[in-house]
């Protein structure tokens, strides 16, 4: 994106991956930041143009400062199930990436491996007792930004393309995105889209450079890490919880993928938890990594007691 606006001219007020299994609902006047909010496992519903929409995995809300924000979740097909990453940020870079093109507050984009994996190390980084990098932030956020961009344009092409093939990858993505989290075939994705398990097989590692068992298994590992961060689900049912069919076989594929085991990321953000730190209650888990200014806004009362 060009332009002349610095790069350290962003603020990170909150990131975090949010997970609920008990109703939620939350309202409140229209938020001096940016927020953006990722649905990546589950349903909930919130305000969109004036409208309560239902948010399905793969769909992106952003509002401007000053866009009323609406989120409710509750029953959808017999369980209560909502999982997202948001955060909150200002700046003259996120101003002119916003206004750099035309945007929509709501839009479907890919449950990309890259762009979790890059939303996953700024909530990290947020979360740090010593945040001694504050330029990592900003590049990180950044580098979030022009990757939805991206996505949001691959999306967009592949909808509107003519050409069967991107067509069918697109409806795979889809139903995985969706199904992720239950038991998967690959004869199941191929089913969904009517095609033969090796014309599936081939069509989407070809347009996608992942294999169907590759990026289910970056969708079910993402989902893990951050329930064994933010919730307190023991190890064995969140293995389960993500489609994995044994606690061995998740622990195995975990430490495959990230160097470590589940436990050792489980005893991680407790040992990482400074003392007298904001944490959030939200549903049924806890959240911490806010500014004092989002705590403000978010929870007026309590900031003030904090500062008193």
């Amino acid at each position: 994106m060009a332009g002349t606006v610095n790069i350290v001219d962003v603020r990170l007020h909150a990131c975090a991956y949010s997970f609920h299994t008990l109703p939620y609902k939350t309202s409140f006047t229209p938020p001096p930041f940016f927020l953006f909010r990722l649905q990546v496992v589950g349903t909930c519903r919130a305000l969109v143009n004036g409208k309560i929409s239902l948010i399905q995995p793969g769909d992106l809300l952003i509002y401007e400062p000053g866009e009323p924000y609406h989120l409710t979740v509750d029953e959808m097909d017999g369980k209560i199930e909502s999982g997202d990453y948001y955060l909150l940020c200002e700046g003259a870079w996120i101003r002119q990436w916003w206004e750099s093109r035309p945007r929509q507050t709501h839009q479907r984009i890919h449950l990309d491996a890259g762009m979790l994996s890059l939303w996953q190390q700024l909530s990290i980084e947020q979360h740090r007792i010593a945040q001694d990098s504050p330029e990592l932030i900003c590049h990180l956020l950044c580098a979030l930004c022009l990757s939805l961009d991206r996505l949001a344009v691959e999306s967009f092409s592949v909808e509107d393309t003519p050409k069967r093939s991107n067509e069918m990858v697109m409806r795979m993505h889809h139903y995985i995105n969706k199904h992720a989290l239950s038991p998967l075939r690959v004869e199941d994705v191929a089913g969904y889209v009517g095609l033969s398990v090796s014309r599936a097989v081939h069509l989407f590692k070809e347009l996608t450079g992942y294999t169907i068992i590759q990026y289910t298994q970056e969708i079910r590992l993402s989902n893990a890490l951050e329930r064994i961060r933010y919730t307190d689900f023991n190890l064995e049912t969140i293995a389960g919880a993500c489609g994995f069919g044994t606690y061995s076989y998740f622990h195995k594929v975990f430490k495959a993928r990230y160097g470590t085991s589940p436990k050792e990321i489980r005893r991680r953000p407790l040992e990482n938890q400074p003392e007298g730190d904001y944490v959030i209650k939200s549903g049924d888990h806890k959240l911490t990594g806010l500014s004092q200014d989002a705590m403000k806004f978010h929870y007026p009362d309590e900031a003030l007691n904090k500062d008193s």
